[in-house]
């Protein structure tokens, strides 16, 4: 299973976590070439959001997850 580890910034308000949490459930698109990956908090269950580099998408996608091209409606 791919890991990601990304700024939670529901953790980040919380004094007794730390902010770099792993992220789960990750969903990576990529939009006019430009990558994001979108996923679930491991440790509070809250949203997180990071941009990725081509590379890293690339990466990720070998390691099982697929991306997804976004359509002008999102």
């Amino acid at each position: 299973m791919a890991t990601l580890t990304a700024l939670c910034m529901k953790c980040k308000h919380d004094e007794n976590a730390e902010q770099i949490q792993d992220m789960t459930e990750i969903e990576i698109t990529e939009k006019g070439g430009r990558y994001s990956a979108r996923g679930v908090c491991g440790n509070c269950g809250g949203n997180m959001f990071k941009f990725l580099s081509k590379d890293d998408a690339m990466k990720m996608e070998s390691e099982g997850v697929t991306i997804k091209q976004a359509t002008d409606e999102e």
